[in-house]
């Protein structure tokens, strides 16, 4: 499936910042694709393992750019099983946070942020640590990273296919590459 979005960022004095930005849109594309994987499938069957994954992903994401506060909270989520039953819903969010990646409000991009969570096996700590918005991107694309992992296994097992880079960090991809590149050569 061709990439959902196409975007061109507006120019920040930061390229670094523009190639993550991309890259976190791009993940978000991975997202769509498997939402488009199935698209033929029942409801239920979207929503018995794959939508939860997606919720909890997309929440994330939305818990970061759509923060109007400087404290971003991911476990303070609404949790919105549409997500999970609503492929088109899903999509829909999906497709809102790629054009919010798009224009960055730039207080959130210098501003310093914290982040909030809760620790402890149950949960009797509460952890704050001073982050920003940079560093808090690659967090949530990794973290998608992985749940797309879960989710490409649930698809093989099942019979839906999916590209097989999705689910696999960069650098599993960059050494694969490298590793490939090597075989049958003499060294």
């Amino acid at each position: 499936m061709p990439p959902v979005h196409a975007f061109a960022p507006r120019p920040h004095s930061n390229a670094a910042l523009v190639d993550l930005i991309n890259f976190n849109i791009q993940v978000l594309d991975q997202a769509a694709t498997i939402i488009d994987a199935f698209k033929a499938q029942p409801a239920e069957v979207f929503a018995a393992v794959v939508g939860p994954h997606l919720r909890h992903v997309i929440e994330h994401y939305e818990a970061l750019v759509f923060s109007a506060s400087k404290l971003i909270d991911y476990d303070d989520r609404k949790r919105d099983r549409r997500i999970e039953q609503d492929r088109m819903h899903a999509l829909q969010r999906v497709l809102d946070l790629q054009n919010a990646l798009g224009q960055p409000a730039s207080k959130l991009l210098q501003s310093p942020l914290q982040v909030r969570f809760l620790g402890g096996l149950n949960a009797e700590h509460q952890f704050t640590a001073d982050s920003s918005f940079q560093r808090e991107l690659l967090f949530v694309a990794s973290h998608a990273v992985h749940h797309f992992a879960i989710i490409q296994l649930h698809c093989a097992s099942t019979g839906i296919v999916l590209p097989p880079q999705l689910g696999k960090a960069p650098a599993t991809l960059a050494y694969e590459a490298t590793r490939d590149s090597t075989k049958g050569h003499a060294t």
